[in-house]
Formats: structure tokens, C-alpha cells, sequence
């Protein structure tokens, strides 16, 4: 780490014929915020001081030999992630290239007056606003939006990070107040930079020390702690949308955080429960009782959730609920057999393989780790996983208990 809040971490690889550097600058979520957040890494990568224009922005990248760059916005647990990604060929664009690039993009926009260039920061606005109705017209998506947004009300967790439509059109957001919002993130977050490649870890940072040298630096460090919930009355919602298949979310809470010695056990059991085709809940509530178009569940480690969803006609909704109910209580109890089991251990020890065989997937899971503040290769996590046994699926699932039940249902119905 960087004095000034600016955190390097170097994955050092042979394995990639690229060289992949992720900027991401970290704010703790905010709703007053959010908004403004999510339209920065359109705005940026419209145009630049020195690149005026997307096309002077492509015709750069082509020069870099084809390289590629991406910016979205993230969510990770409490926190919400302006990024930047850049992946080149080695060999062909120098180090220094890339990072002054990206300098360029990140650090020097368009501004006119103290605002941003008028048509990016309106281009902005439509595409943002473009993102969220995206997002609420995918109604598996949206289900699962609102779920969360129930049942983290009163945390962090339940904000969108992808903004908010009566932002947009409430003219909350001008230009001006985009324009300070953005300087002062990049006096007060966290950059978090990480590079993959067969790269010198003393090199990268002379190079992050040469161009990501912001002056008057007063960031803010953010603290991830994982809030422990009390057991609380079951919550029931039920909304009508213009839909014909009903989408079913359930949000059980179990309390156990990534660093915690049962973590490995619920993610274990989690498979067997809803983790692929061959689940418990695909055979026995898709298959055995054809109650769904569809059904998996997967968790939010940083919350400690383990989350459900379902594609499910209208008149099978309590059905449903109540056969997946029984299906967590199978693995609480330890009712699945050596086999369901095994068939879970090989399916996650591939799936964490499979993160390795890709520079973007390998900087999502090491900086997944960094934010939870723990310390553990894949190679690791692959041997406790092969290590599990029944009663650690047990002990995980002892004390999980169902926060919000959400069904998503047609307004005619």
C-alpha cells in the first residue's frame, strides 16, 4: 500500500499471453451518492484532455495493438466500485503506455468551466438511466434486486449500485455538483490497482507512484465488518408486475462471514442444496415435482446470505416455498447421502479451478479476498473443500433461518 491510500496488489503469472491492470476506486455506498457514482465511468471513457473523443479513444487502443478496456460499476457487499479495466498483449505496449493511458482517462477529463463537457455528462444520464430500466425489465433480475432491497432496508447492502431512475429525472444530479462529486472521490477513496501478468512487482509500483500520484490526498479508509443479525419475524411480499411467470426469491440469513471456520461447510452445502443441475432442489422441486422453470441458490459472502431464486408459475407459489423450506431443512439435518455430497466437493473444485483459467475471473477473486481481509489461494480453498464433512455442512446450517420471502407475481392475478 501507498501512503496516500492507493493499494497495489501484483499477481505474478506466466501463464497469460496478456497483461491485465484493474483501477477500481472504492467508496463506501451511499444513497445521497450512488447515482452520481454509477454515471462516472460512462462520463470518462467518452473523452479525455487528451482524447478528446471516443474515436480518439479506439484509435489509441488499436495503436496499443487491438488492447481492450472496459469501465462498469460494481457492487461489493457495503461498498460500490468505480472500475477500470485494461488487458494487453506483453511485449508489444510498454507498461508505462498503458498506466500513462490510463492516467489519461481516469485522471484528466473533458471539463469546460468546472463542469464536464455538457454532451458527455447529458449521454451519461440516458445511459445510465438506460442501465437501470435494463435491469428492472430483467425480472429475474429485478426479483432479486427487490428481495434485497426489503430485506437490507436499513443497511448499505439494500442500495443499488447501478443508481436510481428519480435521480435522473428529478435533475438531482447537474453537471456541477457531478464534476465536485468527482474530484473529491479522487481525493478521498480508496484505489485499489491490481495487475496480472508476468510483471515486476517493483515496477508496477514506481509506475502506479509516477502517474497515480494525486496531490491534497485525504482518503477515507472503509471498514468491512460483517454485522451478525439477530433472528427476526419472517417477511412475506408479494408484488404484481405485468409478467406471465412468477419469480420467486428467498434470503436466508446464516451468520457466518468468509473468514469464519464454517464458511467452507456452508459453501459445501450450498451446492448440494441449489448449486447446479444436480442439487437437491433441481431434483426435487424441478425435476421430481415440476413446481419451477428454473431454481438455484448461490451466496453473498460478504453478507453471509444464502440466496434462492425461482422461475414459478402464480398458483404454484406456496408450493414452492414450502418444498424448498423442506429441502434447507435436509441439509440442516444432514439428509443427503456421500454421494450428493462428493458430487458437490468435485463440482466447487472445479468451478475454483476454472477461476485460474482467466486473468479477470482471478483479479475478482483475489480482490473479493483483499475486501474481506483474508488471505487464501484457490489452491487452498480447493483442500478445505475436498476436506468437508457431513458436520461441517451441519454446523453451518444450524442456526440459518429465512429473512425475506419475495414473489414477484402478474398484475392480473
Amino acid at each position: 500500500m501507498i501512503d496516500n491510500g492507493i493499494n497495489i496488489k501484483v499477481i505474478n503469472t506466466n501463464k497469460f499471453k496478456t497483461i491485465c491492470i484493474a483501477v477500481l476506486l472504492r467508496q463506501s455506498l451511499d444513497r445521497d451518492y450512488v447515482t452520481y457514482n454509477a454515471m462516472l465511468p460512462k462520463l470518462l471513457m467518452m473523452g479525455c484532455k487528451k482524447y478528446k473523443t471516443i474515436k480518439d479513444i479506439n484509435i489509441k487502443i488499436e495503436e496499443m495493438s487491438g488492447a481492450y478496456i472496459h469501465s462498469d460499476i460494481l457492487k461489493k457487499g457495503d461498498n460500490q466500485i468505480i472500475e477500470f479495466i485494461i488487458e494487453f498483449v506483453e511485449d508489444k505496449v510498454s507498461l508505462d503506455e498503458v498506466f500513462l493511458f490510463l492516467k489519461e482517462i481516469i485522471l484528466n477529463p473533458l471539463v469546460d468551466d468546472n463542469k464536464f463537457k455538457q454532451e458527455y455528462f447529458e449521454k451519461s444520464k440516458i445511459l445510465t438511466k438506460e442501465d437501470i430500466n435494463a435491469r428492472q425489465n430483467d425480472k429475474k433480475e429485478f426479483a432479486k434486486d427487490r428481495c434485497i432491497q426489503i430485506m437490507c432496508e436499513n443497511e448499505k447492502f439494500g442500495i443499488l449500485a447501478d443508481g436510481y431512475i428519480e435521480d435522473l429525472e428529478q435533475n438531482k444530479i447537474d453537471n456541477n455538483k457531478l464534476y465536485i462529486h468527482y474530484k473529491n472521490i479522487l481525493k478521498t477513496c480508496e484505489i485499489d490497482i491490481i495487475v496480472i501478468g508476468n510483471v515486476n512487482k517493483d515496477n508496477i509500483k514506481n509506475m502506479v507512484n509516477t502517474h497515480f500520484n494525486i496531490c491534497d490526498r485525504g482518503y477515507k479508509p472503509i471498514k468491512n465488518e460483517f454485522i451478525y443479525k439477530e433472528k427476526c419475524e419472517e417477511k412475506n411480499i408479494v408484488e404484481k408486475f405485468n409478467i406471465t411467470q412468477g419469480k420467486l426469491c428467498m434470503a436466508f440469513r446464516t451468520n457466518i462471514s468468509v473468514d469464519s471456520e464454517n464458511f467452507i461447510g456452508l459453501l459445501v452445502g450450498n451446492e448440494i442444496l441449489g448449486g447446479g443441475s444436480g442439487s437437491m432442489l433441481f431434483n426435487n422441486v424441478r425435476e421430481k415435482e415440476s413446481l419451477c422453470y428454473y431454481i438455484n441458490s448461490f451466496i453473498y459472502v460478504f453478507k453471509g446470505i444464502l440466496f434462492i431464486q425461482s422461475g414459478v408459475d402464480f398458483k404454484n407459489y406456496e408450493k414452492t416455498v414450502n418444498h424448498i423450506k423442506n429441502n434447507v431443512e435436509n441439509i440442516k439435518n444432514g439428509e443427503f447421502d456421500n454421494d450428493s455430497m462428493q458430487i458437490a466437493i468435485n463440482s466447487l473444485c472445479k468451478k475454483y479451478n476454472g477461476i485460474l483459467d482467466y486473468n479477470t475471473s482471478t483479479i475478482d477473486y483475489y480482490y473479493t479476498n483483499y475486501l474481506a481481509n483474508i488471505d487464501i489461494s484457490i489452491e487452498n480453498i480447493i483442500d478445505k473443500i475436498k476436506s468437508v464433512k457431513k458436520e461441517d455442512i451441519k454446523e453451518a446450517f444450524k442456526n440459518i433461518w429465512l429473512d425475506t420471502c419475495y414473489f414477484m407475481k402478474g398484475d392480473e392475478n
